[in-house]
């Protein structure tokens, strides 16, 4: 890497305390492993562009979550009172020009806060209603359930339960997934299938019907960070970076004692950990 893009790559490097050459080399090839060898080949201007990308929302999730975990544990005291104030923030939903993977994830999670809402204030306060013997009125309410259901439900192949599939298919496209989508999901009433656009599905969701263009869904689902990438963070100089990236060595140990992964442990994608938060 030289020219423009060399300061860029100096400062970026400096920031996670790692020589620029072994940032490059990086970012820039792949090391391929095969049966009797292992080859490395250069990557072109948008694998090298998939590969910086990859690493910065590596980067930018793994420093969030260590965040998270250093103020709970100074500011969380486990011998105080029990009692606290939650806040319910049900009003993150996201409708852009073009919506893309991202926002799918973001507004399913804001149809999950709004039924964990709809059950606090209205099915659970009811149901106990009932249970007494507490004369009450009925209150009407919008049940999104059946939105979920077409997001996250596994039995009728949920969107995400069928990106998942075609991420799983070698020769898997974001036109298959869309096409399986609308095929699906044709008759869902929180469904629909603009004609004029074979890429794109919307979804009914509680807040507002919403456009997907599905471009790109299958690569930002999979969200993979390559092992070379993972390897050069492990060289770092600076601590918060170490323990970002913690070494894998006891995994690999693993694998040469011929100890089986856990399942699924190589399969994780972006719409599995929604499914499973």
């Amino acid at each position: 890497m030289a020219g423009a893009a060399q300061p860029l790559l100096e400062q970026a490097a400096e920031l996670v305390a790692i020589e620029p050459a072994d940032l490059s080399h990086a970012l820039c090839t792949r090391r391929l492993v095969t049966r009797d060898d292992v080859v490395t080949v250069p990557l072109n201007r948008e694998q090298s562009g998939d590969s910086r990308d990859a690493l910065a929302k590596a980067l930018y999730g793994k420093l969030f979550s260590w965040l998270v975990e250093r103020c709970n544990e100074k500011l969380v005291d486990d011998s105080a009172s029990t009692a606290f104030v939650g806040i319910l923030d049900i009003f993150g939903f996201e409708q852009f020009q073009t919506n893309s993977f991202e926002q799918l994830c973001i507004n399913y999670a804001n149809e999950r806060l709004q039924q964990q809402f709809n059950w606090d204030i209205f099915k659970a306060e009811q149901a106990e209603y009932e249970a007494e013997g507490i004369e009450w009125q009925a209150i009407e309410f919008v049940d999104n359930q059946e939105c979920l259901d077409l997001i996250d439900k596994k039995s009728s192949m949920g969107l995400l339960h069928l990106l998942d599939e075609e991420c799983k298919i070698q020769r898997g496209t974001d036109e298959k997934f869309a096409q399986k989508a609308r095929q699906t999901h044709a008759e869902h009433k929180d469904f629909d299938a603009p004609k004029g656009d074979q890429l794109t599905f919307a979804v009914k969701h509680y807040a507002g019907c919403v456009a997907y263009l599905c471009s790109g869904f299958r690569e930002k689902n999979k969200d993979t960070l390559h092992q070379d990438l993972a390897a050069v963070m492990q060289q770092s100089q600076a601590e918060v970076v170490l323990a970002l990236f913690p070494s894998e060595a006891p995994e690999r140990e693993s694998k040469r004692a011929g100890k089986p992964k856990a399942k699924g442990s190589d399969t994780m994608t972006v719409g599995f950990g929604c499914l499973r938060g």
